[in-house]
C-alpha cells in the first residue's frame, strides 16, 4: 500500500462511520417516535372507552350478572378487594344479595386473628352485610402456598354453602388463581370437583375471575380496551368508585407494606374483573390441558 493512499482511505472510513451513525440515529428517532405516536393512540382509546361505557351508561347495564343471591368464594381475607372488589361492589350497587364465603383465616404469618376483623371490615365496606361473610377456620386449609388443600373437602363447603343460601350465582378464581397461588387454584378444583361429581346445582352459574398475564395485570385503568375486546363480562368503576375498593383495601391493615401499595395504584384489578362463564363441558377441557 502507498502511504499517499492511507488518508484517502481513512476518509472514506469516516464518511462510512459517520454514514453510518447517522442513519442509525435516524431510525432511532423513528422508532421512538411511532412507539410514542402508538401509546398516545393506545391513550385516547382507553380515554374513549372510559367516557363512553364507564361514565354514560347506567349503572345497571355495566357487565350485569342478572344475578340475585351471590357467592364470591376466595381462598384468604384481603382476596375479596385484591382481587373481586369491581364485581363485589357492583353487584352490591345492582341490589344482589352477596355471600362471601372464606376458606382460610390467613393465618400464615401468624395474624389469622387481626385477619379476621379485617375481612369483616372490609366486606362492610363493599357493601356486603357482617351476616353475609362466612370464615372457615379448618387446619386442613391452612393458609400456605405449600400445602395443597384438599379438593374433596373444599368442594364439600361450597356445596354446603351453594345449598342452605339458595345460591344461583357462584364468582371465584380461575385455573391460574390470578396470582398462581396454590390455595387459589384450589378453589377452582374444588368447583370442577363438583361439576365432575355432578353435584353442583343446575341453576348455579359459576363464573370465574380472569387471570391475565403480567403486563395486563399492572396496566391498571389502561387495560380497558382489551377488557371489552376479550370479555362479554365485565365488571368496571369508575375513578371515585375505585376510592371504595381502596378504602376497603385499607381495611386489611396487617397487609399493607410497601408492595401493597404499589399493588392498588397500579393493578387492573383494583378497577376492572372480567368474568368467564364456565360449564361442565369448559371444566373437563381445562382438565385435559392439566393432565
Amino acid at each position: 500500500m502507498l502511504f499517499s493512499e492511507i488518508p484517502y482511505r481513512l476518509e472514506f472510513l469516516d464518511n462510512f462511520y459517520l454514514k453510518f451513525v447517522s442513519e442509525s440515529l435516524l431510525y432511532l428517532r423513528n422508532f421512538v417516535l411511532y412507539i410514542c405516536l402508538w401509546v398516545f393512540g393506545y391513550l385516547c382509546l382507553c380515554c374513549i372507552v372510559y367516557r363512553k361505557y364507564a361514565r354514560r351508561l347506567p349503572t345497571r347495564t355495566r357487565g350485569a350478572l342478572r344475578a340475585k343471591r351471590v357467592l364470591i368464594v376466595i381462598a384468604h381475607p384481603d382476596d375479596e378487594c385484591m382481587f373481586f372488589g369491581p364485581t363485589i361492589y357492583r353487584l352490591c350497587e345492582q341490589g344482589a344479595e352477596v355471600y362471601m364465603l372464606c376458606l382460610s383465616h390467613g393465618n400464615f404469618e401468624g395474624k389469622g386473628h387481626i385477619r379476621m376483623q379485617e375481612l369483616w371490615d372490609a366486606c362492610k365496606e363493599l357493601g356486603v352485610s357482617d351476616h353475609n361473610v362466612c370464615l372457615i377456620n379448618d387446619t386442613r386449609l391452612p393458609d400456605n402456598p405449600k400445602v395443597q388443600w384438599p379438593v374433596p373437602v373444599v368442594a364439600k363447603l361450597i356445596e354446603h354453602q351453594v345449598e342452605a343460601l339458595d345460591i344461583d350465582t357462584l364468582v371465584t378464581f380461575d385455573r391460574g388463581g390470578v396470582s398462581s397461588h396454590p390455595n387459589h387454584a384450589a378453589v377452582f378444583y374444588a368447583v370442577a370437583y363438583m361439576f365432575v361429581e355432578k353435584v353442583m346445582p343446575e341453576k348455579c352459574t359459576v363464573y370465574t375471575l380472569d387471570s391475565v398475564n403480567i403486563l395486563r395485570k399492572y396496566l391498571g385503568f389502561l387495560d380497558l380496551p382489551l377488557s371489552f375486546l376479550l370479555s362479554s363480562k365485565r365488571y368496571f368503576l369508575r375513578w371515585t368508585e375505585s376510592r371504595r375498593v381502596l378504602r376497603a383495601m385499607k381495611r386489611h391493615k396487617s397487609q399493607m407494606v410497601w408492595f401493597r401499595y404499589l399493588y392498588v395504584i397500579f393493578s387492573r384489578y383494583m378497577v376492572i374483573n372480567t368474568l368467564r362463564k364456565i360449564s361442565l363441558a369448559d371444566i373437563e377441557l381445562e382438565l385435559e390441558v392439566d393432565d
